[in-house]
C-alpha cells in the first residue's frame, strides 16, 4: 500500500534525526549566546541560521518552538483530541494517521501525503511527503522560509536539518525507488519516548536472532 510505504518510510529516518538533532541542537545554543552581532550570519553551510527576529515571525529556528506543532495543533495534544483520523499503521505504542479532512496543499505546494504520528497517544511529529519536482523544490522553500537556511552537512545531498530547543524539523529527498520528498516536524522531548520504544522493540528482536 502507498500509505503504508510512505509510513515506514518515515519512521526509518527518525532514529537518523535524533543523532543530528543532538548535534545540531548544541550549535543552535551556542549561536544564540555569541549574541549580537554573528547572528543572522552563519559561518558555514553546516549550521543552523538564527535571524534577528521576534520567536513568532518566520524565518530562524527559533519559530520552531513558537509554532511547536502543526496547523495549530500542538505536539503532546492526546490522540482523542483530534478528529476524523484513520489509521495508516499500528506499532503499539507507536502509531500513525491520516486526517480524512486534510488539505492537501501549503501555499503553492501540492502534498502526497500528510502522515501524522503520535507515541503512547501523543501527537509526536508530522511527516509531509510530495513529489521531487516541482512540488519537493517549493516544500524545501517553504521550510526555509519558516525556519531558515538550515543545516546542509557536506556529503548529505539533498538533507536540511533545522534544531529548536523543544522542536525540530527535517527535509529529505529520496530519489530512489521513488523520486519523493519528505519534510518532518517534530517534538524533541517526545523523541525521547519515541526512541526508548524503538530500542525496546529492537532488543525484543534481538532475542529471537
Amino acid at each position: 500500500m502507498i500509505h503504508t510505504r510512505h509510513v515506514l518510510r518515515a519512521f526509518s529516518i527518525v532514529a537518523l534525526l535524533a543523532l543530528v538533532m543532538g548535534v545540531l541542537g548544541v550549535q543552535a545554543v551556542a549561536q544564540n549566546a555569541a549574541g549580537s552581532a554573528e547572528m543572522g550570519k552563519p559561518t558555514s553551510s553546516t549550521e543552523p541560521v538564527v535571524h534577528d527576529l521576534p520567536p513568532n515571525v518566520p524565518g530562524h529556528t527559533e519559530f520552531l518552538d513558537f509554532k511547536n506543532g502543526f496547523r495549530g495543533i500542538a505536539f503532546g495534544t492526546p490522540v482523542g483530541q483530534f478528529k476524523n483520523l484513520e489509521i495508516l499503521h499500528d506499532r503499539g505504542a507507536i502509531k500513525a494517521y491520516r486526517k480524512t479532512d486534510d488539505t492537501m496543499d501549503i501555499g503553492n505546494v501540492t502534498l502526497t501525503n500528510i502522515v501524522y504520528i503520535f507515541v503512547h497517544d501523543k501527537f509526536y511529529a508530522v511527516s509531509l511527503h510530495a513529489d521531487g519536482g516541482y512540488n519537493g523544490t517549493n516544500l524545501l522553500k517553504v521550510f526555509q522560509a519558516a525556519f531558515g537556511a538550515g543545516a546542509h552537512p557536506e556529503g548529505t545531498s539533498g538533507k536540511y536539518f533545522w534544531a529548536g530547543k523543544v522542536a525540530g524539523a527535517h527535509f529529505f529527498e529520496d530519489v530512489e525507488p521513488n523520486h519523493e520528498v519528505r519534510g518532518w516536524i517534530g517534538s524533541l522531548e517526545i523523541q525521547k519516548d519515541y526512541d526508548k520504544v524503538m530500542q525496546e522493540a529492537f532488543t525484543s528482536a534481538a532475542q529471537q536472532l
